[in-house]
């Protein structure tokens, strides 16, 4: 296991299912949320990645998710279907 890696809340990293190495960089002022998405609807929340952070995180394989920020808690910003070895940047 690799200290240097997070995993989602609510996704223990001993399940056995197969998880894909994502990175996420927030070049914005605020907090942004990222939360899973199931079926076309917001699901629980995976992941805050902090103003000018960045983090990386093993998501589970085939892993949907809303980005959405603090400044606007009630707009997606998009959808991502999560690809192995990606890195998101926001904005």
């Amino acid at each position: 296991m690799d200290s240097s890696k997070y995993y989602p809340y609510n996704i223990p990293f001993f399940k056995d299912i197969k998880f894909i190495d994502v990175k996420f960089v927030n070049k914005a002022d605020h907090i942004i949320n990222i939360f899973f998405v199931d079926k076309g609807v917001l699901g629980d929340l995976a992941a805050l990645i902090f103003p000018y952070s960045e983090r990386k995180y093993q998501f589970p394989e085939k892993s949907i998710v809303a980005i959405v920020s603090d400044k606007k808690p009630n707009k997606y910003h998009c959808f991502i279907r999560l690809i192995n070895g990606m890195t998101y940047i926001y904005p």
